[in-house]
């Protein structure tokens, strides 16, 4: 969905459209999904295209938008608007460089208390691919860890994404994986997609054999220190699952916390007032 002016395209959204004729933001691979191109931070942009998004609606198309930041032009733009309801998500961004002294007292033991159980006999290499080959080498043993680590539910009928086939277009100068071997043996990688001086965890995965030593937190320990040596100023950590084990998580690199919304067609307006929105809208 695309807004255009006569300088050509301002902005445009990626949805998909299922069999079924329902209408949705493409999550498979995405994080976060938002207005991309030179208007995409416009409001009276953001309003327009949320004005079509109202107009799939009104029509009774079955629309879902999932993983609209909530401080974007969209993200404000639909919030605003009553055909819609939202729910929200939280997300993890950790600053960098990480200052690890100024943690407090109870999270830097138990970053040390995990660091002395894995130096106690085992031999730790952490790396990161830095050409395309190198990460198309590594995608089927990435997606290897995560399968063993999260079995698809009995009778799932939904395709998995072709990871493989997006990261051939992305290449080395947007994702990279990073990885931790324990004694030789492959214990966690991830995947992450970088822009600028940003970078985007987008899809971790650990080693079960190795749950006792932490594999994660191991390896996201010296990512960042990674990142920050080369001149990043964020880590974003993603959505994060409403449980104490997922927040807890990400809490011990104390994360700035944001959200994103997850937009469902709400209680709609009579149609005379719909019409009389959608008027102010494009006026």
């Amino acid at each position: 969905m695309a807004i255009a002016d006569e300088g050509g395209v301002s902005a445009a959204l990626t949805l998909a459209r299922h069999r079924t004729g329902a209408i949705s933001t493409l999550t498979p691979y995405a994080e976060y999904n938002d207005l991309l191109g030179p208007g995409a931070r416009q409001p009276h942009i953001a309003h327009a295209i949320a004005a079509n998004l109202d107009q799939l609606v009104h029509e009774g198309t079955d629309t879902d938008l999932t993983n609209v930041p909530c401080h974007s032009a969209l993200g404000r733009a639909l919030a605003s608007r009553a055909d819609w309801e939202a729910t929200r998500t939280r997300t993890a961004l950790v600053p960098l460089p990480l200052d690890w002294n100024s943690l407090p007292t109870i999270l830097r033991r138990q970053h040390v208390k995990r660091e002395r159980r894995i130096h106690a006999g085992h031999s730790i290499t952490y790396a990161r691919t830095r050409t395309t080959d190198e990460l198309l080498h590594m995608q089927p043993e990435l997606e290897r860890l995560h399968a063993a680590r999260w079995t698809p539910a009995s009778g799932a009928r939904t395709s998995r994404p072709d990871w493989r086939a997006v990261l051939a277009e992305l290449t080395d100068e947007t994702a990279f994986i990073a990885t931790i071997t324990i004694d030789g043996v492959l214990a966690a990688a991830q995947l992450c997609l970088h822009r600028g001086t940003m970078c985007w965890s987008l899809r971790p995965a650990m080693n079960p054999d190795f749950a006792r030593l932490a594999p994660g937190h191991l390896l996201l320990r010296r990512l960042i220190d990674d990142l920050a040596a080369h001149g990043f100023t964020g880590l974003d950590l993603g959505r994060t699952s409403e449980t104490d084990g997922q927040i807890g998580y990400k809490d011990q690199y104390q994360p700035q916390w944001s959200t994103t919304l997850n937009f469902t067609p709400g209680r709609l307006t009579s149609p005379a007032a719909r019409q009389a929105a959608l008027a102010a809208t494009l006026a």
